[in-house]
């Protein structure tokens, strides 16, 4: 895995790539925005009071669920900018 003079190999650079990429796109982002698409969709819900709690919460999950097709492509472009900007500019992937 490391050349001899300790530097790594292109397989850890790679994989250390697709860890963070994998990481920001299909878990920490889309979580984030998924929660606040509930979030804030329940609290739009409030201004309704014939919406009872219970069906509220349940709204705002199958908005945050409904909301995901959406998101998919827009979150792999970003994240993508992302790492070009970022990891792979610094290792010259």
């Amino acid at each position: 895995m490391l050349k001899k003079d300790g530097r790594p190999t292109r397989v850890l650079i790679e994989a250390g790539d697709a860890l963070i990429w994998q990481t920001l796109a299909s878990v920490a982002i889309p979580g984030f925005v998924i929660n606040r698409i509930c979030t804030y969709s329940s609290l739009y819900m409030k201004r309704f009071p014939k919406i009872t709690p219970l069906a509220r919460g349940w709204l705002a999950v199958g908005i945050g669920l409904s909301s995901i097709p959406f998101i998919v492509h827009p979150i792999d472009r970003s994240t993508t900018w992302f790492m070009d900007n970022t990891y792979r500019r610094w290792v010259k992937v």
